[in-house]
């Protein structure tokens, strides 16, 4: 898993990968996908405005730029 944050000012965009498993042991996950966060800063804490997720598909999948070892 992986987390890109771009910053300008007080605002966020976080692009974060995740992967979902139906075991602690599971080698593999049976989905992964990416979670697209923006943030805004009010001088004391950061707020959450937006959240979307995208899981990946045989159609879609993550580009390598997104992944830890990519």
């Amino acid at each position: 898993k992986a987390r890109t944050t771009e910053t300008f000012g007080q605002i966020a965009h976080v692009f974060s990968t995740y992967e979902a498993r139906r075991a602690k042991e599971d080698a593999k996950p049976f989905m992964r996908g990416i979670n697209s966060i923006q943030l805004i800063h009010d001088g004391k804490r950061w707020y959450v405005l937006s959240l979307i997720w995208r899981a990946e598909d045989a159609a879609l999948q993550l580009p390598e730029r997104y992944l830890r070892n990519g």
